[in-house]
């Protein structure tokens, strides 16, 4: 997988996992799955690979309410 940028994200829902280079993308992906009823546990994670040291963030819940609100969801 080769990255346009120093960032990407992990879409966690358990024992199943998914790489995304967009936000957008990730949160299409967490739409399905939560429809699938595998929400419960299900993490948006955010990494950084612009220094040497990668950072890892988890994507507020807040932030993910207020993507899918502007998109209606």
């Amino acid at each position: 997988m080769k990255m346009d940028t120093d960032s990407f994200y992990v879409l966690d829902a358990g024992k199943d996992k998914w790489i995304f280079t967009s936000k957008d993308e990730a949160i299409d992906q967490m739409k399905v799955v939560v429809k699938n009823g595998d929400g419960e546990s299900t993490k948006l994670l955010s990494i950084n690979t612009s220094e040497d040291n990668w950072e890892i963030t988890q994507v507020p819940w807040k932030l993910i309410a207020l993507e899918l609100i502007k998109e209606g969801g």
